[in-house]
């Protein structure tokens, strides 16, 4: 088991399991099941930007050149990227 002062949640779980039976209380055991994670139910948005390519990072980095005044959020809308991809295309330098 991990350093009881720095335990994982599993690590946790398994204590709470453990002092259940060693108590004999039940709603411990009944706590400790309830410590997962709950499975995503509803469905993510759909991803609407383009994915990073070293092609798309050339073409955002020559937008740049030609466009020194341009704000990061005018040039991800006009790539349709998000703003931390302008930022990921100039650190591809």
């Amino acid at each position: 088991m991990a350093n009881k002062n720095h335990m994982s949640i599993p690590d946790v779980r398994a204590r709470l399991k453990e002092l259940a039976v060693e108590h004999g209380i039940e709603e411990l055991s009944d706590l400790a099941d309830q410590m997962y994670r709950r499975k995503l139910k509803a469905q993510r948005a759909p991803v609407t930007s383009q994915r990073m390519t070293l092609s798309l990072a050339a073409e955002i980095r020559e937008y740049i050149d030609n466009s020194p005044t341009a704000s990061n959020q005018q040039i991800a809308d006009h790539f349709t990227v998000n703003p931390g991809r302008v930022s990921d295309a100039l650190e591809r330098d």
